[in-house]
């Protein structure tokens, strides 16, 4: 009974962390340690990064009502400015890691962003406020380093 109350209260919390963004732009926000970012789509899609500064960055992608990333395990890419990053939410190996931060300082300097989902949906992505919002992965406010 524990462990069902426990994942309720895990999906609960996750369909609330992202709940929120401005449709259009990149936003950031903070909370319990923990910096998240987010960029809406006029549909309302929203692709949201979480980072802690010790554990690996968590990536998910929310296209209508299913969500995509490393958890629930439904990889989906990025495509930022034509250069495909496959299952780019698994961001928990070195290999993992190093594109993830590189697809990070791509994206704040892009000029078009989409994701593309197994099942073949693709969707673009706002950059307004990337540059702004998301801070160089060599600064010292990077918040995902540390994994």
């Amino acid at each position: 009974m524990k462990q069902v109350l426990g994942l309720c209260m895990g999906l609960l919390l996750t369909s609330q962390a992202m709940a929120w963004g401005t449709v259009g732009r990149w936003e950031s926000g903070w909370g319990q340690g923990t910096s998240e970012y987010i960029a809406v789509n006029a549909q309302h899609n929203q692709l949201y990064i979480a980072c802690n500064g010790s554990d690996a960055p968590m990536m998910s992608l929310k296209v209508g009502n299913k969500e995509y990333g490393a958890q629930p395990a439904k990889p989906f890419a990025l495509i930022v400015d034509g250069q495909v990053f496959d299952d780019i939410a698994a961001t928990d190996s070195r290999v993992g890691s190093q594109n993830f931060v590189y697809a990070w300082d791509k994206i704040r300097k892009a000029k078009s962003l989409q994701a593309k989902t197994t099942d073949g949906k693709l969707i673009t992505l706002p950059l307004a406020g990337a540059a702004k919002v998301l801070p160089a992965s060599r600064s010292r406010d990077f918040p995902c380093s540390g994994f």
